[in-house]
Formats: C-alpha cells, sequence, structure tokens
C-alpha cells in the first residue's frame, strides 16, 4: 500500500513539473533520462563558467572523445539541442527517428557538404540550440590532443550571429567502439566556457585564412578550458605533400601561434 502510494506521489511530481515546464512530454522525459544516464551511470561532473541559454539561438562547441559525447552534453543543457550528425546515423532504426525528432543535421563525410552548413544556420535562425564537434571526428583527447578544426565549423561560427559556447569533455569512455561507450560505465566531466567572442573577426572578407584563425581559436578556447590542460595535436607532414600542401600546414600553424 504504502509503495503504490510513494510511487503515485512520484508520478503526480513528475506530471506537475511537466506541465509546468511547457515542454512536449518526449523532451521534458528524454532530457531527465538523458541526465540521469550521465549523472548516474557515467559520473558526470560539470564545472559552469557561464550557462548555456534557456532560449534563443546559441552554438556549443566541443572536443569530441566518444560516440556517448552527445548524451554527456545534452545533460548539461536546459533544453533540447540538435546536433551535426554524420549521416549514416540516420539510416540505424530507432537512432534515425530520434536524430529526426531532435532536428540533428545530418553531415556528408566528403569534405564538401554545404548544405548541412546551411540547415545549421537556419537551425539557429529558428532559435535552437546547436551542437557540433569542430574535429570532424574522434579527437586525440585521450591522450592530451586535439585535432585541428574543420573549415566547415569555423565559418559557421562566423555566419551564425549566435553567442558560441566552448566546452571540454575529459574522462569518460574515450574509445571509439560504439557500444561500449554507451554501456560501460566511467567516469568523466564537461567545463563550460564564457562565449567567444569574434568581433574582431566579423566584416572581413570569408577565406581560407580567415577560417583557419577562427578554427585555431575555437581550438584554443576549447582546449583551455581542460582541467589537466591540454594542447592542439601536432601532425607530422604527410609521406608525399605537394608545394600546396606544405604552404596549407606551414599557414594553419601560423593561424595557432598568433591566436
Amino acid at each position: 500500500m504504502w509503495a503504490l502510494a510513494t510511487y503515485g506521489l512520484i508520478a503526480g511530481s513528475l506530471l506537475l513539473a511537466w506541465r509546468r515546464s511547457g515542454r512536449r512530454v518526449l523532451d521534458f522525459f528524454g532530457l531527465g533520462i538523458m541526465r540521469c544516464y550521465a549523472r548516474l551511470y557515467h559520473n558526470l561532473w560539470i564545472r559552469r563558467h557561464a550557462d548555456l541559454p534557456e532560449s534563443g539561438p546559441a552554438l556549443l562547441v566541443a572536443n569530441h572523445t566518444c560516440s556517448a559525447d552527445p548524451a554527456f552534453l545534452q545533460a548539461c543543457a536546459p533544453r533540447t539541442m540538435c546536433f551535426l550528425v554524420a549521416e549514416e546515423y540516420f539510416d540505424i532504426p530507432g537512432a534515425g527517428w530520434l536524430f529526426r525528432y531532435m532536428q540533428c543535421i545530418p553531415v556528408a563525410r566528403n569534405g564538401h557538404d554545404v548544405t548541412s552548413v546551411r540547415t545549421a544556420l537556419r537551425r539557429l535562425q529558428n532559435g535552437r540550440l546547436v551542437c557540433l564537434f569542430p574535429e570532424g571526428s574522434l579527437s586525440g583527447t585521450g591522450r592530451g590532443r586535439m585535432r585541428i578544426t574543420k573549415r566547415g565549423a569555423a565559418y559557421l561560427a562566423l555566419r551564425c550571429g549566435a553567442p558560441i559556447y566552448p566546452a571540454f569533455i575529459t574522462g569518460g569512455p574515450q574509445h571509439t567502439h560504439v557500444p561500449s561507450a554507451w554501456l560501460l560505465p566511467s567516469r568523466g566531466g564537461i567545463v563550460l566556457g564564457q562565449p567567444v567572442d569574434l568581433a574582431a573577426y566579423r566584416g572581413r572578407r570569408i577565406d581560407r585564412k580567415l577560417l583557419e584563425e577562427v578554427g585555431a581559436l575555437l581550438v584554443r578556447r576549447i582546449v583551455a578550458l581542460d582541467p589537466k590542460g591540454g594542447k592542439v595535436q601536432k601532425t607530422r607532414p604527410p609521406m608525399g605533400e605537394n608545394r600546396y600542401d606544405r604552404k596549407r600546414r606551414r599557414s594553419r600553424k601560423k593561424a595557432l601561434s598568433a591566436v
């Protein structure tokens, strides 16, 4: 009898909280499930230097350590976020429906996907909280390193006009195996930083050099949040690179050192 009364009280409290939140049923309970999953199963701790806005457009940029990172980031957000997700994951039964419900943005891995950037800009214009991983793939943060950001992420940051919040994910599964990242418990943390100021870069002609400078700034602002102190990954020159490749690599190195 007491158990039934307790369950009824919990159900009534949840129903009242949902009615007061003004959110859709799936959004309200989905956020709660993600917070419980991240906080309890992965022992996630959150350190905030700034709070993500509860309404209005905003862009969240973070390092990418495992496939469960979106759940970790969603756990520290006051509303449902839409992520930029590799398009092949939309073909997974169940996951594809969830991505479409969240209005996530499919991204082609060909390095020339302009449609995804335009879609992300539309999401921001509609007042959504958009999250992306500027590296484009899993990083080497488990070894204290982070890759150079993709130019598409820098372009989106320049064009969006919304506040840009950096976040650093530390700990957690730190591997590429998708089922293990979600199913094996771990301990991780997230550090949310102050918005990145791009006023000095806006108004300039958008070219390769500007995108590399902005990308370098984003990487450094993310790495600066690492409580253990991280660094940008230093890659070796690939074998057989031509003169254009060497010039591009040197310009990126110069942009990183200038930020």
